[in-house]
């Protein structure tokens, strides 16, 4: 089985990031707005379809602030499919406006909201282990390896 090839989009403005927000048995937890490439479809493409479905946004696509691996089999969760393998490149979201209603949103998510930046440790936020690279904006090592 081929991972799968996802992008992410990464908005800041001030002090908050962008995030989509679900809820499940957990409680609310939170993203970046984003989702499998399609085939045939560009990275561009995809980033451009998946912000405009889940959060109603018209942007840029910037440049690439990191990428990580996420494969379940390394470290098993009730949430993951069995030998789920997800490759994410989060991308930098320039311009934003808010152009149309968030219309294909994934089947958990309940809506989006500006997060302060200050409060993303207290959250469920995935990917968990990247808090502080968000949080602070360290986008140093572009390629992150395995981290849920």
């Amino acid at each position: 089985m081929s991972p799968r090839l996802s992008i992410r989009a990464v908005f800041y403005k001030d002090d908050k990031i962008l995030l989509c927000k679900h809820h499940d048995d957990r409680g609310f937890w939170y993203i970046t707005p984003g989702g499998g490439v399609e085939h045939g479809e560009t990275l561009e493409d995809a980033f451009h379809r998946e912000i405009k479905e889940e959060v109603g946004l018209q942007a840029e696509m910037g440049k690439v602030l990191c990428i990580r691996d996420l494969i379940s089999d390394r470290q098993p969760t009730p949430y993951l499919p069995e030998h789920f393998h997800q490759v994410e490149i989060f991308v930098e979201g320039i311009n934003p406006v808010f152009a149309y209603d968030a219309h294909n949103m994934d089947p958990a998510q309940i809506g989006y909201e500006w997060v302060k930046l200050d409060d993303l440790p207290k959250l469920l936020f995935f990917p968990s282990s990247l808090v502080d690279i968000f949080q602070y904006k360290k986008f140093s090592d572009i390629y992150l390896g395995h981290k849920l």
